[in-house]
């Protein structure tokens, strides 16, 4: 005659345990994960910054130097217009 073994339930100290295992590996997971994801955000952002910084440089590099007393005026546009004179 053949005997069959009933696995038994688990104690409950031992489905303690387990739980406090799984939360401790899932809060590793959960914080590894966040700095992972912290990470990446600030390399983006760097690169972000910089391209912007780049992008602002070539701008002004580009941009002529704006003259702050007004636009000039040629000499001889200044000599085709007529004088005005009061009388």
């Amino acid at each position: 005659m053949t005997l069959k073994r009933t696995s038994q339930p688990p104690s409950p100290a031992s489905v303690k345990a387990e739980r406090e295992r799984d939360k401790a590996q899932a809060m590793r997971d959960y914080e590894s994960e966040q700095l992972a994801r912290l990470a990446n955000m600030a390399r983006l952002r760097a690169l972000r910054l910089a391209k912007e910084r780049a992008g602002a440089l070539a701008t002004a590099a580009r941009r002529p130097v704006s003259n702050k007393t007004g636009p000039e005026v040629s000499t001889s546009a200044q000599a085709k217009q007529p004088s005005r004179t009061s009388s």
